[in-house]
């Protein structure tokens, strides 16, 4: 009977919710702000968010000043997990399980998508262009544990995945469709060209492209 007479309120809760994510205008950015304000772990000053935004497990997430998140991201954490994961540690990764943090000068472009579960840092005056996409938990095509055992994806209580924190350190830039799988570091000041895929880490000040992406030469000689 007691979620009967819930149901009312959690409707009504995502109508406005709908409504704070897709209202344009200045009005749009200045009614994201305050509510993410009030949900995000911390929020600096002059952070933009724009249409249709949609964001998961705010509580996780930490913003610095001067970040602008474009029109049709996704971003989506939490600490809850099912299936078969696989955890690989990232070193470089100094938060907790399942944060992300943004820090400042940031600029997220549009259509970006950051699965966060196992945790992704963007150091200051990083710059996620249009399709980059930042997977810290992501599927795999057998079980790491067993690679005999036939396995699949449907339903995820089963599912094998990998788990592993991503940082960009400051002043990385990903082109256009990047994707960065987990457990990854991009070193400060390297750059990656469009529709590459980084699957390792890379050293700083690293010029990089490919799939797998590599290092080619030094971003800035």
């Amino acid at each position: 009977m007691l979620k009967y007479l819930y149901a009312p309120f959690l409707l009504m809760s995502d109508v406005i919710r709908l409504f704070i994510v897709y209202l344009p205008g200045p009005s749009g950015f200045r009614l994201r702000y305050l509510y993410y304000k009030r949900h995000f772990k911390r929020m600096g000053k002059n952070v933009s968010i724009d249409v249709g935004v949609l964001i998961d497990g705010a509580e996780l997430i930490s913003v610095g000043n001067n970040v602008y998140i474009d029109k049709y991201c996704v971003i989506s954490t939490g600490t809850k997990l099912v299936g078969n994961v696989t955890k690989k540690k990232n070193p470089d990764f100094t938060a907790l399980p399942g944060e992300i943090i943004f820090g400042d000068d940031i600029h997220v472009a549009q259509s970006c998508i950051f699965m966060g579960y196992g945790g992704i840092t963007l150091g200051n005056r990083c710059v996620t262009s249009a399709g980059c996409k930042i997977y810290s938990l992501t599927n795999t095509p057998t079980d790491p544990k067993n690679i005999g055992n036939v396995v699949s994806i449907q339903p995820y209580t089963q599912a094998p995945f990998l788990l592993g924190p991503v940082v960009l350190n400051e002043n990385v830039w990903l082109g256009l469709n990047v994707i960065v799988m987990p457990s990854v570091t991009v070193g400060m000041n390297s750059f990656c060209v469009s529709n590459s895929l980084i699957l390792k880490t890379s050293p700083a000040n690293s010029y990089l492209a490919g799939q797998p992406a590599t290092r080619l030469r030094n971003r800035f000689q």
